[in-house]
C-alpha cells in the first residue's frame, strides 16, 4: 500500500488534518508527515504486519513497517506514528496473526477452543514476503490437546522467530457442574 508523505520540520505549522511520523532504521532517521485520515485506512488494513511504502514528495520511497502509533487518550485518534524503513531482500521478523479453521474434535465433544498466542513472530525472507495471516486447521485437535509454534507450517521462505515448543492452540476440558448443590441452612 502506498502512501504519501511530505518531509517536515517539527510539528509546529503541521497543516490541518496532517499527522506527524517518523521512519527509521539503523542508517537514518527521516520526519514527514501524512494526511491523518488515509493513514488510518491503510493501517485497518494492513496493522504493524504490512508493508506500506511511503512516497516522499520529491521522488523518494520508503518501504516500512508500523512500529508504533501514540494516540489522543480523549479523542482516540493517532497523534504520532512511528514507521520501522525496512530494505527489500533482507530478512526481517514480523508478528503475524494466527486463524483457525475448521471445528475441532474437543469442541464437538464440548470443549473450549482457546487461542494462546494471538500473533506468531516469523522471519520472512523480505518485507513483501510477510504473510497477512498465519491459517491453523484445528480439526483434528481433542480435548487436553495442544498445537504448539513448531507444529505450525508456515508459508515458504519464513522461519520461526519464537520457541518451538511455545503452546499456541489448545482444547480446554469444560468445567464441569457440580452434580449436588450443597444448601447452607438458614439461622432465624
Amino acid at each position: 500500500m502506498e502512501l504519501k508523505a511530505y518531509p517536515r520540520q517539527g510539528t509546529k505549522g503541521l497543516a490541518e488534518g496532517m499527522l506527524p511520523v517518523v521512519a527509521y532504521n539503523k542508517d537514518s532517521n527521516v520526519s514527514l508527515s501524512v494526511d491523518a485520515k488515509l493513514f488510518d485506512r491503510i493501517f485497518r488494513q494492513t496493522s504493524t504486519h504490512g508493508l506500506i511504502e511511503l512516497v516522499v514528495e520529491g521522488g523518494e520511497t520508503i518501504p516500512a513497517l508500523v512500529k508504533a502509533v501514540q494516540m489522543n487518550k480523549r479523542t482516540r485518534k493517532p497523534q504520532h506514528v512511528d514507521f520501522f524503513a525496512v530494505t527489500y531482500g533482507q530478512e526481517i521478523e514480523a508478528p503475524v496473526p494466527i486463524h483457525t479453521t475448521g471445528k475441532a474434535k474437543g469442541v464437538i465433544e464440548g470443549g473450549i477452543l482457546d487461542i494462546l498466542v494471538h500473533n506468531l513472530h516469523i522471519i520472512a525472507p523480505g518485507p513483501r514476503r510477510i504473510p497477512q495471516e498465519i491459517v491453523v486447521d484445528v480439526t483434528t485437535l481433542e480435548i487436553g490437546g495442544v498445537i504448539s509454534a513448531g507444529e505450525i507450517t508456515l508459508p515458504e521462505g519464513c522461519k520461526l522467530a519464537a520457541d518451538k515448543a511455545v503452546a499456541v492452540i489448545t482444547i480446554l476440558a469444560p468445567q464441569k457442574m457440580a452434580e449436588a448443590v450443597v444448601e447452607a441452612p438458614i439461622e432465624a
